[in-house]
């Protein structure tokens, strides 16, 4: 919760007093898939990107009239040494793709940008939660 989600609300609160000055601001932050379809192997790390998703969505409502721009990017497994442990190297796509999707959505000024197959994922989470749930129990299986 401190790296994931504290240390992110800390950081926009000090910064925030500079970027409201700019012309153009924006914010974005990492959340990921299993902030709305939690991992079960993860609950800790699903809880704080859930928590992180929901902060993310208020500041976007609460900086509304502003200059600032808040957007939630949603990677998969990244293939990372960082990732390694759970399997990205092996089973992660590449951070150029996720790099590349962002700059994307930036530009196209899309508020919630999905990368990879978190979007299809996501859809079904909207249609159907309980099972999505299920498939990423499964996943990690």
């Amino acid at each position: 919760m401190l790296t994931n989600y504290l240390s992110v609300i800390r950081l926009n609160e000090r910064l925030l007093p500079l970027l409201k000055k700019q012309k153009e601001a924006a914010i974005v932050n990492v959340t990921s898939i299993v902030a709305v379809a939690p991992g079960g192997r993860l609950p800790s790390y699903s809880a704080s990107k859930a928590a992180l998703h929901s902060y993310t969505i208020t500041l976007r409502q609460h900086l509304a009239k502003t200059s600032v721009k808040v957007f939630e990017i949603y990677p998969p497994l990244v293939a990372t040494e960082f990732s390694a442990e759970i399997g990205g190297l092996t089973n992660g796509i590449p951070a150029s793709d996720v790099a590349a999707d962002l700059v994307k959505g930036l530009e196209q000024d899309i508020a919630d940008i999905r990368v990879g197959r978190t979007a299809e994922l996501y859809q079904y989470f909207l249609s159907a939660p309980a099972e999505a749930i299920k498939l990423m129990a499964a996943a990690e299986a």
